[in-house]
């Protein structure tokens, strides 16, 4: 069996966790978990402490530090820059492939993660080991960056993207399109995530996030409209945050200010946050979600929830409007200045195409599935890695 070498952008279940990324990576380890086996798996990540207890794999760090950074380390920490560059390639030769997973991280925005990833791939092309990406959002990029993912991705065996169109423009090397990893993470409860469940019956799932534009009004504003919209269907809330820095901020602490916007009893905030596939399984239980975060999207639209986005600027209506379009759905999204205006009516066009969401998700499981587990079979070297060639439906962006 073939030693594969992961690098994600995840904790486990750390203070750091990270639903969209995590619940990629738990796709990602899952399946080669049954393919090859979880002790021929390893994966680098910032804070690795958590991940054997949490999906049974060896893990090591791999810290995201800038090529600056990097060669400063040369000189104000000798040591530390010799075991980074050592730990590259112990690592790499204890391999035989490396896979990226996936995220959005492979871009100019997050230049410590790009930039420690090129250079781990690059000794990886120098040894000649298989080079596989899944589930990526590639660039944008700066100039500079630009030409050095050009020439270390040209080697890489596969290069999977979650976005038809975006992707192609930013990298010479083609690319291959399949639905975003996350749409086929299996929804389980754990007692934990059952009791919420259970205990809160009738309701709706929500998500927000305080994206960069977005001021403390802006955010009053928003839950309000979420208020209105459950409360008038008759669903208790249960908000779900993705990603809460130190196990208290980010969407944590914006539950807790918001939460006084909705009757009492009708306001349940998932705290702590649990595993990707335990608030999957919550996303089923209920009526509908509303949601500012793409995954609580993904989630609820490839298990055949009814679903509203809404958006904050040009990139975010892109990307929630792409999670529809993808599923061949009408995009239900609205933005924060006219969610006033179109939640309600929205919500209530979602529920009533609710059968047009379930055949979509239908749809999604049993035909889009081999598109996207075609990267795994390349890396596992199983007998389907000879037959992927005939898959139907497979599409490569470079073609279009």
């Amino acid at each position: 069996m073939p030693k594969i070498l992961m690098l994600s952008d995840i904790t486990g279940l750390g203070p750091d966790y990270h639903v969209g990324d995590e619940a990629m990576a738990e796709v990602a380890i899952e399946r080669l978990s049954d393919l090859i086996g979880k002790e021929n798996l390893i994966l680098g990540c910032a804070s690795p402490e958590r991940v054997p207890a949490t999906y049974g794999i060896r893990s090591f760090a791999f810290y995201h530090t800038t090529d600056k950074q990097h060669r400063m380390m040369l000189w104000t920490k000798p040591l530390s820059y010799f075991k980074s560059f050592m730990t590259n390639i112990y690592q790499v030769l204890r391999c035989d492939k490396v896979v990226i997973c996936g995220g959005g991280n492979m871009t100019s925005v997050w230049p410590g993660v790009l930039e420690s990833r090129l250079r781990l791939l690059k000794v990886a092309n120098f040894f000649g080991k298989d080079v596989v990406l899944v589930s990526q959002t590639i660039g944008p990029y700066e100039e500079h960056h630009r030409q050095q993912v050009d020439r270390i991705l040209a080697k890489a065996r596969w290069i999977g993207v979650r976005d038809i169109h975006f992707s192609q423009t930013q990298i010479s090397a083609p690319v291959h399109f399949a639905l975003d990893d996350a749409c086929f993470l299996d929804h389980r409860h754990s007692d934990y995530s059952r009791k919420i469940s259970d205990e809160q019956k009738h309701f709706a799932c929500v998500s927000m996030r305080k994206f960069g534009g977005m001021n403390d009004d802006d955010v009053l504003h928003v839950a309000k409209a979420m208020e209105r919209v459950t409360q008038a269907n008759g669903v208790k809330t249960v908000y779900i945050p993705h990603h809460a820095p130190g196990g208290v901020k980010g969407d944590i602490e914006l539950g807790k200010n918001i939460s006084h916007l909705w009757p009492k009893g009708q306001f349940h905030m998932v705290d702590p946050i649990p595993l990707a596939s335990e608030l999957k399984a919550l996303t089923a239980d209920s009526q509908f979600v509303v949601s500012m975060r793409y995954h609580q999207l993904i989630f609820a639209l490839s298990i055949g929830i009814p679903a509203v986005g809404v958006y904050v600027d040009q990139y975010t209506q892109a990307k929630l409007t792409g999670a529809f379009e993808a599923m061949g759905l009408e995009p239900f999204v609205t933005s924060v200045e006219n969610i006033d205006n179109d939640l309600e009516a929205l919500v209530a066009k979602a529920i009533a195409a609710q059968e047009t969401f379930e055949a979509a998700a239908q749809k999604t499981q049993s035909q889009e599935r081999a598109n996207n587990l075609r990267p795994y079979y390349l890396l596992s070297d199983s007998d389907e890695a000879e037959r992927i060639g005939n898959l139907e439906g497979v599409r490569e962006v470079k073609s279009l």
